[in-house]
């Protein structure tokens, strides 16, 4: 199945895919981790958002060595379809809410520490739902790596600008999100074909069929990015949006001159 999907679709699709799935997550991430974080005095926000940009990198590198763990059980397999269900779901239910008119109700703001940790389960989730999508695109465990590791290095070198890309067209947000959706459904496939594979039980599954698959990430791709352009951003998020994508700039601006004077430093001890 994996060699046959490669031949007709090519490895260099499938990773494409993967790239730009990874880079809207990455994207989200960022800037989920840099609104959490938005209550706190200047000082502690840079503090708490640097632990969780920290957080994320380490927390992806962990998920892309378990990696295989996914590929090897189908149980695993279709908890994670389960999951990755759940979240377009959830995205368009609270996107629906935020956009009513219902008063919400002021809450206590969490603490520095309490922050932190949310910030830091936060980043488990997004590592979670980073290598549940390049598992459901491909069984192939390298591409799996390279789809994990771009994730990784969009997060560092991207984030920024990939933030500003969510604020200038918003609706870029509900096409990765739409995509999510069908991956998972291509990964519940799998996970059904592995189960009969691995226990001769139930009735004979087959894997989603790659034209059926590909087709359908094509029209989501295209009917998306049209879309998007034709959403203006909202008012209220085009600020909230543009002063989070400062703070990571900031952010990874301060901790890059850090580094520098410490080398500095030790070059002048030396």
């Amino acid at each position: 199945m994996p060699i046959a999907e490669a031949s007709v679709l090519g490895v260099g699709g499938t990773i494409g895919i993967l790239i730009l799935l990874e880079g809207l997550l990455s994207a989200d991430n960022a800037l989920v981790i840099a609104l959490l974080v938005k209550h706190l005095p200047a000082h502690e926000r840079r503090k708490a958002l640097l632990v969780g940009l920290v957080g994320s990198f380490t927390f992806r590198f962990a998920a892309i060595l378990l990696a295989q763990h996914l590929i090897d059980y189908w149980y695993l397999q279709m908890l994670g379809a389960i999951y990755l269900l759940y979240l377009p779901l959830k995205h368009f239910i609270r996107h629906r809410a935020h956009n009513s008119n219902v008063v919400k109700v002021p809450r206590k703001l969490p603490g520095f520490w309490m922050t932190v940790a949310i910030v830091e389960f936060t980043d488990l989730v997004f590592a979670v739902d980073s290598i549940l999508v390049a598992v459901s695109l491909s069984p192939v465990i390298w591409i799996v790596w390279v789809g994990g590791i771009s994730g990784v290095i969009l997060l560092r070198f991207a984030a920024f600008f990939l933030v500003r890309l969510l604020d200038r067209m918003p609706g870029l947000e509900h096409m990765a999100y739409i995509l999510v959706g069908w991956v998972a459904v291509k990964l519940a496939f799998m996970s059904l074909a592995s189960f009969h594979e691995s226990t001769g039980m139930g009735p004979e599954f087959h894997h989603l069929n790659p034209w059926v698959f590909w087709g359908g990430m094509a029209v989501i791709l295209v009917a998306g990015i049209i879309l998007a352009r034709k959403v203006p951003p909202d008012p209220g998020d085009d600020a909230e949006i543009k002063g989070a994508a400062q703070d990571i700039q900031q952010t990874y601006r301060v901790r890059s001159t850090e580094h520098e004077e410490s080398n500095e430093e030790k070059e002048n001890i030396e």
